[in-house]
């Protein structure tokens, strides 16, 4: 009995262990997605001053 529960322990211990594992990626994800959003937003900035100058 005792050996079962240990197992059963160290199962859920791996699950959560990847679940955060996988947060943390969803997280990076978002980070890179808001940095290419920036970058598009400067790059519309720069256009419409190349339009203005022309």
């Amino acid at each position: 009995m005792s050996t079962s529960s240990n197992f059963q322990q160290q199962w859920q211990q791996q699950r959560q262990q990847q679940q955060q594992q996988q947060q943390q990626q969803q997280r990076q994800q978002q980070q890179q997605q808001q940095r290419q959003q920036q970058q598009q937003q400067q790059q519309q900035q720069q256009q419409r001053q190349q339009q203005q100058q022309q």
